[in-house]
């Protein structure tokens, strides 16, 4: 939101219209725009935090990316990486067959990934986990 004042507030003129002494007014408004206040010189600055996964800018659409290898990873870290190295994450598959889906992903890890880590694929593209419960056989 912008601040705003009002210059002039009210400029009222109050006359007589004619011989009667009937007051007549008028009303004039402004309206000027006040810019924000700048910040005070002496305030130091609010110190800056070291950059983490999450504040690394993804690779331009154009560009190759490297398929880190999460086999044998926790499936929620597994995603974390391969999102920060530019990837779409597709839902996860169960390894066992019975269709379960992964809810809470860091009970999960990774038996298999489509494609395979090493590969070099466009930045953008997809990538798909094969997943088991860690209290799986």
């Amino acid at each position: 939101m912008r601040a705003r004042a009002f210059a002039g507030l009210l400029v009222a003129v109050v006359g007589l219209a004619g011989c009667g002494g009937t007051p007549s007014t008028t009303v004039t408004v402004t309206e000027t725009a006040v810019a924000p206040a700048s910040p005070d010189p002496s305030t130091p600055a609010p110190p800056e935090s070291a950059p983490s996964a999450s504040d690394v800018a993804p690779a331009a659409e154009s560009e190759m990316v490297v398929v880190p290898d999460m086999v044998g990873q926790n499936y929620q870290d597994a995603q974390d990486m391969w999102r920060a190295s530019g990837l779409v994450v597709l839902p996860g598959e169960d390894a066992t067959g019975a269709n379960r889906l992964p809810v809470l992903d860091s009970n999960w890890y990774v038996v298999a990934q489509t494609p395979a880590g090493g590969t070099e694929v466009p930045n953008g593209s997809s990538i798909q986990a094969t997943v088991k419960k860690y209290t799986d056989d």
